[in-house]
């Protein structure tokens, strides 16, 4: 027996341990059998992957590939765990680097771990080190990406000649500084326009219509564009390269006709194989041998046009001259096979037809068309780098930073401006960590990889876990490429070579019961390939039960309904309809390890786009008495309540708009009839209807025009969160909703409204006009989501936002609805790969048309987003718990049935998963092929095999209800008050609370509140105080701050914030260095005049000064937060927890201690400066307390240094 084995007998026969006990499957570490160590845990446990593979290795980069439900976070947790607790060398929390893609999944991430450990804790009550880890965890850099880079760059900030005190634009400011830059930049560019030919070039022939208000949007779209990649400069130089075409003779050789040649080529094997197995099937039945002639003739065609290798032999041979299929009228041996051949056949011309248009022109008038976009495309090149130029300047002019500017200048850090090789800095930061782990890394980009790449090249410490079947965020930039990429390159962990970048597939679905992973499984077996999807769905990928459910009956059902009319309303009133039988009938769902009737919380309705067609669902709802509201995927300006409040505050900005008025006047807040309407416009039929409201003698309308002059005048003279605050008190707009069904989550609403336009306030732009552009804005991105929903109540939601959620049961509807392709006929195309894309305009003839650089993106686009679509509906349907119910409401949905039944039999579904349009399709193929999909088959055809699956679903064809069911989204619907809602509402105001010091202070605080500064409370910019908005004004400049005190204090901070500290050996370099923070706008000018080099120079010649410009680690400017006593705050809040937050100046970190340094610009004296001092002891304290705790290490000094008298006290 071997030593290995031996080991092996030994620890299967242990019972050293409690865990001995209770053991059911020893597995053992995989690996090398001659490793140092060995691991053996147990699987499978309630939560545990049933492979019987241990989760462990810790030898390379490591991929986890978590499918839906598989819990993704759990082994996350669990390695983490793992670490800490192993017994060779036990890791702290801190040395981890966990990055999340939001912050709300940062802040469950520290809740979980925290949870962990506390279990953990109580299994090893003695372990010192686990219980160390609890206060660890606080300090431990769980959060997004952007907050790691934020806090990387403000730590490196001296490295790359950027203010530590940067502050991180929201999307208001980014877009007030972008509108600001690029009104400027366009000036200039039209002042000189006529010596730059290329820019005449850019204007008149991509700018569409009379005006170049398209002009900025292009400009931003492709600077936007340009920063997705690693080097933004030469992706640009690339694109300007490529659109010269120098020496290519060939369209096919250009990057964009190699593209569309090989799509082309992949679309023709496709066709081939269906032809050849319509060829096959017909040489198989005696009697069909005419049309397999005919079929064997076109695939010959077809394989000659595969074979060529140039642009111009493709459009030469483009002309296909298939023969007509002839079958036999009379005594046809196979009418089934004859219709699934003919169908194949059509498609395959049609499809055909419409891939060689992009092949219409010869290689000459190609090039010539890319040439003549060439002046253009280098026209707005040359304003993207301006608009850079200029973007950045104006950036730094305010000290802020954008989330692109984050990830860009930490690769500056990281790589350098080469972006080749990890720099000195990235290893000393990537040394800082055990581990790097990336949750959810399938929504990573590039850039954002580059960084993980550079911090973890040299130690091969990166743990990636994702989903790339869940990759749903294109639009946000993300590239499921890069996972993709090393999911296929990876080798299973059990291969792996140490040090080998290796994979793990987490399959099991600890979510839904068997059913729906069935039917998950069904779909995308049938619909999942590498051009659609990004991989095969194999046995790999499929999803396995992870523990037992309680069987349940008829728990995936689809629904067909055969709708009049439109589809939207007649499809809602159906899915209502069953909403209300199963609540009328309590169908049952699980609950633990048995049922219970089914709630109105445990239901979601799924919706593309609920601002499209959630209000029929919200209406049908409501008229059966069934509550519903937004799940926060809808976009807040598309509920009913917040679009009347828009609609009213255009109205107050300019009543001259008919369509906000009347939708106003007919709103629930004035209650204008369709009659009352329709005889105020009587009086007068011309003109705006506002003209016609003021000839109106009805009481109400006076009354309207009443308050809206009140509004009017108000919105001149008053912030815009008081002029909502009077529109909420003279129309009672807030109560109304309030009472209205649904009223909490409508009420959720108008508050994030109002808390949007108070964040809008805050910036530069104030005005109401302003606002409503921003809002304008905001809408076109769908960016502004709604409250969730309250307990009770049926939940209308987005895919996207219910990913990472589940329900218990889900409908998912509007499957016919088609893919938005918008993006794709855009003016400008912008591609990683292929660069740009843009029109050529035909002046002659005054038309335009896609260029072949436009017309390859726009192919690459379709099949990216249709890979996309593809995992919207699986992100959807792995939302479902217990039952899935998908709902297709068409018109005539017999013809998608019967092409879809007729053709898949040849090409297994693979030109039908391309050219799908609808999501619905993809469902429906997989449907067809099930045995009980009878009423399928009776509307539209059977395919040649069908199969019983171990779940069978339930599939229906239906008839949209009755017209009177159908419930229009204009009409009012009245709910009776709910029992018990009178006594619910006293009990609820008559509550006090036991805490009530605690609610009145803020839970956070500064070292202001012992002692200190305007600068501690910067960074406590979160506190959460009594927000009052006031208007501010220009002081005058007699009013101005004097050259001393105040303005005096911020000058020398604010340089001894940024100084090179090994530049400052005499009063002449402190006078260039402070030039240079002026020069490069670090401080302003009159801070530069202010400071006094000489006085600053002779702090740098003590010893701590000296001690500085040697190059002592030390922090400056340091933000801090730590969790306080309340006891130190006020009365009533003993046992408290506090968040103090301050800055400290200076620290310098020693090998024994730390010194801790506070700069004071107060006027003393000899006699004066020990009071001075004790005035400041507690606030120097606090900071010592605070940096001990964070570095746990001792404060050795503690001092004041007095600029006046150029003094240290210690205190």
């Amino acid at each position: 027996m071997t030593e290995w084995e031996a080991l092996r007998q030994e620890c299967l026969h242990c019972h050293a341990c409690t865990l001995a006990e209770t053991r059911t499957n020893v597995v053992f570490g995989v690996g090398r059998e001659d490793a140092e160590i060995m691991i053996i845990g147990e699987a499978p446990g309630a939560n545990e992957d049933k492979q019987g593979e241990p989760f462990v290795g810790r030898g390379g980069k490591l991929l986890v590939s978590a499918a839906a439900g598989s819990g993704k976070t759990k082994v996350l947790v669990d390695r983490l765990l793992g670490f800490l607790t192993q017994e060779h060398d036990p890791a702290n929390l801190d040395e981890f680097l966990i990055i999340t893609y939001t912050k709300a999944a940062a802040s469950e991430l520290r809740g979980k771990i925290a949870a962990k450990l506390t279990e953990e804790i109580a299994r090893q009550p003695e372990n010192r080190h686990l219980q160390r880890q609890m206060q660890r965890l606080f300090l431990t850099k769980i959060s997004t990406v952007h907050g790691f880079c934020s806090d990387l760059l403000r730590e490196y900030a001296y490295k790359l000649d950027i203010a530590a005190d940067f502050r991180v634009a929201d999307e208001n400011e980014c877009r007030e500084i972008r509108e600001t830059v690029l009104e400027g930049l366009l000036d200039r560019a039209y002042e000189t326009a006529g010596d730059d030919p290329d820019f005449r070039a850019f204007v008149d022939t991509q700018g569409v219509g009379r005006s170049d208000r398209q002009v900025p949007e292009l400009v931003e779209k492709v600077y936007d564009s340009a920063h997705c990649h690693l080097n933004p400069e030469a992706w640009l130089d690339k694109c300007l390269t490529d659109a010269e075409a120098e020496g290519v003779s060939d369209a096919g050789k250009t990057v964009w006709g190699q593209y569309l040649i090989r799509d082309f080529r992949e679309y023709l094997d496709c066709q081939m194989a269906v032809l050849r197995q319509c060829a096959e099937s017909a040489d198989s039945c005696p009697g069909l041998e005419k049309p397999a002639v005919t079929l064997r003739d076109a695939l010959y065609q077809l394989e000659q046009l595969r074979a060529c290798t140039t642009w111009d032999d493709i459009a030469a041979k483009r002309e296909l001259r298939f023969g007509t299929l002839r079958f036999p009228t009379k005594n046809n041996p196979d009418p089934e096979l004859t219709e699934r051949i003919k169908a194949a056949w059509s498609a395959c011309k049609d499809g055909l037809k419409k891939k060689l248009l992009g092949f219409s022109n010869d290689s000459g008038q190609v090039l010539t068309d890319l040439h003549q976009t060439a002046a253009a495309q280098r026209g707005l090149v040359a304003l993207v780098r301006q608009f850079d130029r200029d973007y950045s300047a104006a950036k730094r002019s305010r000290r802020v930073l954008d989330f692109g500017d984050l990830e860009h200048k930490t690769l500056d850090l990281l790589l350098g401006k080469s972006r080749n090789q990890p720099t000195a800095a990235a290893r000393e930061i990537g040394r800082r960590y055990r581990e790097i782990m990336v949750d959810e890394y399938q929504d990573s980009n590039g850039v954002q990889d580059a960084i993980f790449d550079a911090l973890t090249r040299e130690k091969q410490n990166c743990f990636m876990v994702g989903d790339v079947k869940q990759s749903i965020y294109q639009f946000r930039l993300a590239d499921p490429g890069i996972f993709l990429e090393k999911y296929e390159k990876y080798v299973p962990g059990r291969q792996a070579e140490p040090g080998q970048g290796r994979k793990i597939l987490l399959s099991h679905n600890f979510r839904s019961g068997a059913e729906v992973i069935d039917a998950v499984n069904d779909v995308f077996h049938t619909c999942m390939r590498p051009k659609v999807g990004g991989l095969t769905y194999g046995e790999a990928e499929e999803l396995r039960e992870g523990i037992p459910h309680v069987p349940l009956d008829d728990a995936v059902e689809l629904h067909v309904i055969e709708t009049r009319d439109d589809q939207y309303p007649e499809e809602a009133a159906f899915v209502a309809e069953q909403i209300a039988r199963m609540l009328r009938e309590g169908t049952p769902v699980r609950d633990g390890d048995g049922l219970r009737p089914i709630r109105p919380e445990d239901i979601v309705i799924l919706l593309r786009s609920p601002g499209s067609g959630g209000g029929y669902f919200q209406k049908a709802l409501e008229a059966r008495g069934i509550r519903c509201a937004s799940g926060g995927g809808t976009d807040l300006l598309q509920t009913q309540e917040i679009g009347t409040l828009r609609a009213f505050l255009q109205v107050i900005w300019n009543p001259r708009q008919d369509i906000p008025l009347v939708s106003t006047l007919a709103s629930p807040i004035f209650g204008f009839t369709a009659d009352e309407l329709a005889a105020i416009r009587s009086k007068q039929k011309k003109g705006a209807f506002y003209d016609a409201l003021l000839l109106s003698d009805s009481q109400k309308a006076k009354t309207f025009l009443s308050t809206l002059d009140k509004l009017r005048r108000e919105a001149r003279m008053n912030p815009l969160t008081t002029l909502l605050e009077n529109c909420f008190a003279l129309t009672r707009l807030d109560s109304v909703y309030a009472a209205m069904p649904g009223g909490e989550a409508k009420a959720a609403n108008i508050q994030t409204f109002y808390q949007l336009a108070a964040d809008f306030e805050s910036g530069n732009l104030k005005d109401l006009g302003q606002f409503l552009d921003f809002l304008d804005a905001m809408e076109e991105k769908g960016l502004i989501s709604a409250a969730l929903s309250p307990a009770g109540c049926v939940t209308i939601m987005s895919i996207h936002k219910s990913k990472g959620l589940e329900f218990p049961v889900v409908f998912l509807s509007n499957l016919p609805r088609r893919f938005n392709t918008e993006s794709q006929r855009a003016q400008i195309l912008c591609d990683k790969d292929l660069g740009l894309g843009l029109s050529v305009a035909d002046s002659e003839n005054r038309v335009r048309y896609s260029s072949v650089a436009k017309r390859a993106i726009a192919a690459k686009m379709a099949a990216e987003s249709l890979s996309e679509e593809l995992r919207v509906l699986y992100v959807a349907m792995t939302r479902a718990r217990d039952r899935l119910i998908m709902t297709y409401g068409e018109k005539n949905p017999g013809k998608v049935i019967q092409d879809i039944a007729l053709r898949q039999d040849f090409d297994g579904g693979e030109l039908l998963c391309r050219e799908a349009a609808r999501p619905g399709q993809w469902v429906l193929m997989a449907a067809v092929r099930h045995t009980e999909a009878g009423a399928l088959h009776a509307l539209g055809g059977r395919p040649g095999e069908t199969k019983l699956g171990v779940h069978p679903w339930v599939i229906r064809v239906s008839e949209a209800p009755e017209q009177e069911n159908i419930v229009e989204v204009g009409a009012d619907v009245r709910l009776p008050m709910p029992d018990g809602v009178e006594q619910a509402l006293q009990d609820a105001l008559s509550f006090r609370y036991a805490h009530d010091a605690a609610t009145r202070a803020p839970s956070k605080q500064t070292a202001t509140n012992r002692k200190g500064r305007a600068k501690d409370e910067e960074a406590a910019e979160d506190t959460q105080e009594p927000r009052f908005l006031t208007r501010d004004f220009r002081r005058p400049s007699f009013l101005a701050e004097s050259r001393g005190g105040k303005a005096y204090g911020s000058a020398i901070h604010a340089v001894l914030q940024y100084l090179r500290y090994e530049n400052c050996g005499s009063e002449d370099e402190v006078k260039a260095e402070i030039d240079r923070l002026v020069s490069q706008k670090f401080i302003t000018e009159e801070q530069g005049k202010l400071a006094d080099s000489g006085k600053i120079a002779a702090f740098f010649d003590t010893e701590i000064g000296r001690k500085l410009r040697a190059g002592c680690p030390c922090l400056r400017e340091f933000k801090f937060s730590i969790l306080d006593d309340g006891s130190h705050y006020g009365d009533g809040l003993e046992g408290e927890q506090v968040l103090l937050q301050g800055v400290v100046d200076c620290a310098l970190l020693e090998k024994d201690g730390i010194i801790v340094l506070d700069f004071k610009t107060d006027h003393v004296t000899e006699s004066t400066v020990a009071g001075a001092a004790e005035r400041y002891r507690l606030q120097v304290q606090t900071y010592a307390e605070a940096l001990s705790r964070i570095y746990e290490m001792p404060v050795k000094a503690k001092y004041l240094y007095f600029f006046q008298l150029g003094t240290f006290m210690e205190v």
